[in-house]
């Protein structure tokens, strides 16, 4: 009874390992015949295609981790096919997968063959390679024309045009040319007027005097004790005004600057450039010698700054207050 159960054991076992065995020798042979390390396969993503669709052709190959691959250098064509890209990719740890996968292209009908491949392989330690050939594969190759008759009647080419018919065509698109350059002229033209009403002429020297002298008045500088910056902001207002008003560069001017070139102006009348001479002089007096002008003074710098903007603004524009 022993013997038995010992004796249906060993027969499982030889029975397992049998298969085993079996299933393991479903490798290709490397060129001399013998077993190799290594498993090359190939594929294409499609057997059929039409005429300029392209199919893509795979070389995978696994190997343990201390062998090194080579893939066939096929150049630009293979067989009947071009190759119009290709690329690699590489993965595992213990044992690594090799693929290398070629974007083929052709114009030739049938049943096309993609021929048997050479893969190389060697292990690291060797200077040895080996080779290992996968079998062709075949792909189909069909014309967009279908089941049309190959006998149907072939037409003859066109004679040339007649001068007649090209100078009609010449006048025809000279002419839808012309329309669309004369459409854009009167748009530009159209888009340029408008915009040039669109904006607004400029402000009155005066007015935007009037609004900064309002404005430095209802800041109270004075009444804070801040006389020398009331002083500053007075003189500036007023040698803005005579930049916008006359085109004098005043604020890039030193007081001497400008009284010098004052002189030489006759866009004032000789009582004006006397207010101003005047005006700019008591300024300077408060703002680099330190001098601390009486409230009087004060508010009669104020009127002269606005007087001489009342006596030299555009007699055409509205009169101001401030």
């Amino acid at each position: 009874m022993k013997k038995n159960i010992v004796r249906n054991i060993l027969f499982f076992c030889i029975t397992v390992i049998g298969l085993s065995c079996v299933h393991s020798t479903v490798i290709a042979n490397d060129t001399k015949g013998n077993t190799p390390p290594v498993t090359a396969t190939a594929e294409v993503d499609r057997n059929s295609v039409s005429i300029g669709d392209k199919v893509k052709y795979t070389i995978t190959v696994k190997a343990p981790k201390e062998y090194d691959v080579r893939f066939p250098d096929f150049g630009d064509n293979l067989a009947d096919f071009s190759i119009k890209d290709f690329g690699t990719s590489e993965s595992g740890i213990f044992s690594r997968t090799f693929s290398q996968w070629y974007l083929l292209d052709t114009y030739e009908t049938g049943t096309l063959a993609i021929p048997p491949v050479t893969v190389q392989y060697s292990a690291k330690d060797s200077d040895e390679w080996h080779e290992i050939v996968i079998d062709e594969i075949t792909v189909e190759v069909l014309s967009l024309l279908g089941d049309a008759d190959n006998n149907a009647a072939i037409q003859d080419i066109r004679g040339p045009r007649s001068l007649y018919d090209l100078q009609y065509l010449y006048i025809t698109l000279a002419v839808i040319l012309a329309a669309i350059i004369i459409a854009l002229v009167i748009l530009y033209i159209k888009k340029r007027k408008k915009a040039e009403a669109s904006i607004a002429p400029p402000r009155p020297a005066h007015e935007i005097a009037y609004e900064a002298l309002t404005a430095l008045k209802q800041k109270d500088l004075t009444k804070t004790g801040k006389v020398k910056e009331y002083y500053f902001e007075l003189s500036d207002i007023v040698r803005r005004y005579l930049e916008n008003r006359f085109s004098f560069k005043a604020p890039e001017m030193t007081t001497e600057e400008f009284l010098s070139h004052l002189r030489e102006t006759d866009q004032l009348r000789p009582d004006h450039k006397g207010l101003l001479r005047e005006f700019l002089s008591h300024c300077d007096l408060v703002k680099f010698a330190k001098y601390l002008p009486e409230e009087k003074e004060i508010e009669a710098s104020f009127e002269s700054a606005k007087g001489l903007v009342d006596q030299t603004k555009e007699r055409t524009e509205g009169v101001g207050t401030a």
